[in-house]
């Protein structure tokens, strides 16, 4: 156990500047200013992470992506920008929804440390920024929770590119640097925090960089901040990395990719048969032929003659022909094809949740949006399964968080030395399940022996134990 005065002579560094704000990724120069030369194949192998697959994946969360523009038609060309669905926000968004939503908490057997949790979550706003942490960390591969003191238990939920492993094994992530952007007098600055578990404990250690590359002094800023500090018998980082999914970086196995990481071309395909039905409307527009002498006539400011046809002319001309073809005005509007359009995203939106693990139908375009369904599913189907293991990951980041906010209040005094560390996450329900699941499943559970009978009517009937109890009574009362 650490004593106390070890504890409290590192606390420090836990401690957060009120003086900068957070605003985006750091730089690649000052990502290799931090690893030094230490490893230079695994820097250049993260460096071509960071300026490759993790900003691209970022520009696509945020409705880019290379296919965003695209050459105009007619003489002028130029570029023009491609009408964009959202795909990739909303599959984000689905699985985040799936996995955390409203009713989701985090419990203790210890009434104090739960108590003590509840108090530290609430004043976070835990429940609402987290739903939102878990949409970016699904479009960027992962994202990082950080504990430290401001004047109380504080959390800060980091995303990928704001973020750097510095150390790490087949165990996970050891250490790790912040970045954070810093305006003052008109200048960038990055601050960059760096936790590393040594021997000695954890190792925290805080650099400034001008925002377009070189280290300063970092009084120059923060002249109170310390520079370095050790809390003695640690043995874990303040920090828990979330990963999405599986990374194909060798160098660098911890970090995750993207959920639709495999799927950009399908993301490609739905922009542009989206784009293609947003210009149906615009090409498809009334279009008239009409005869030449109906075309008038007016020079511009530049002296150019521009020909229009008055659609507000109600005078007719008397005209000398004989050929009546030549007084009519043709309609030219071609056939709009919305629903092809329509069918064809329905299609591609089925191959996009088979890609990202989702069941066929979970997302569908309609009115002009995609939709996502209040799914009805079993224990087989692909978003079950996917819903299940993610939730497996989450908990178990989660109760690690959990053990750090317990930590720092122990250190601040706030939770006593003997209270608990451990808390694990209950889920509610994000989705729903057939009818039939549900009586399998309470049926099996009290053939096992593993709940009452009065359990198992309630959980079939959705009834209150209260209720199922009753109903117990009354409809076997002749077995006992």
């Amino acid at each position: 156990m650490i004593k106390s005065r070890e504890r409290q002579k590192g606390f420090a560094i836990g401690c957060r500047s009120r003086k900068f704000e957070r605003k985006g990724g750091m730089n690649l120069g000052i990502r290799s200013l931090l690893f030094g030369s230490r490893h230079s194949d695994r820097d250049a192998a993260l460096a071509a992470f960071y300026s490759g697959d993790l900003a691209r994946w970022n520009d696509i969360y945020r409705g880019g992506g290379d296919w965003r523009y695209t050459r105009k038609g007619g003489m002028n060309g130029g570029m023009r920008k491609v009408a964009s669905l959202g795909a990739a926000k909303a599959v984000c968004a689905e699985l985040a929804r799936l996995c955390f939503t409203e009713g989701s908490e985090l419990s203790c057997a210890d009434k104090e440390t739960e108590a003590f949790l509840k108090r530290t979550l609430d004043a976070n706003g835990f429940y609402e920024r987290f739903s939102d942490f878990l949409e970016k960390m699904f479009a960027l591969g992962g994202g990082v929770v950080k504990v430290y003191w401001d004047g109380g238990v504080k959390l800060d939920f980091v995303t990928a590119d704001c973020f750097v492993p510095t150390k790490w094994d087949s165990r996970g992530i050891s250490g790790g640097a912040f970045g954070s952007a810093v305006c003052e007098n008109g200048k960038d600055y990055i601050l960059a925090e760096t936790q590393e578990l040594t021997s000695e404990g954890l190792v925290t250690e805080n650099r400034l960089f001008r925002e377009s590359g070189g280290e300063l002094p970092l009084s120059e800023l923060y002249p109170d901040m310390t520079e370095k500090s050790v809390i003695k018998g640690l043995t874990k980082p303040l920090f828990v990395y979330f990963r999405a999914g599986a990374g194909d970086l060798a160098k660098c196995a911890p970090l995750g990719s993207s959920v639709f990481a495999g799927a950009e071309d399908t993301l490609k395909s739905l922009d542009i048969v989206f784009d293609s039905l947003s210009r149906e409307f615009v090409l498809g527009k009334k279009r008239i032929i009409v005869p030449s002498y109906a075309v008038r006539g007016e020079y511009d400011s530049k002296g150019e003659l521009r020909r229009y046809f008055d659609v507000n002319d109600e005078v007719f001309e008397a005209l000398s022909t004989s050929d009546t073809d030549d007084l009519k005005i043709t309609d030219n509007t071609a056939q709009l094809r919305v629903s092809e359009h329509v069918d064809a995203l329905g299609e591609l939106l089925d191959l996009l949740c088979m890609q990202v693990g989702l069941s066929e139908g979970a997302l569908s375009y309609k009115s002009g949006t995609i939709r996502t369904a209040t799914e009805v599913i079993s224990k087989n189907s692909r978003t079950y399964r996917t819903t299940g293991f993610y939730r497996k990951m989450i908990s178990k980041g989660l109760s690690r968080v959990a053990e750090n906010i317990c930590l720092l209040g122990k250190m601040s005094g706030e939770l006593s030395q003997g209270a608990s560390e451990t808390a694990t996450i209950r889920f509610a329900d994000g989705i729903c399940e057939d009818e039939g699941t549900k009586i399998e499943r309470a049926q099996k559970l009290f053939s096992n022996g593993l709940i009452s009978r009065a359990r198992a009517i309630s959980e079939i009937y959705g009834i209150s134990l209260d209720e199922a109890r009753s109903m117990e009574k009354e409809d076997f009362n002749d077995e006992r």
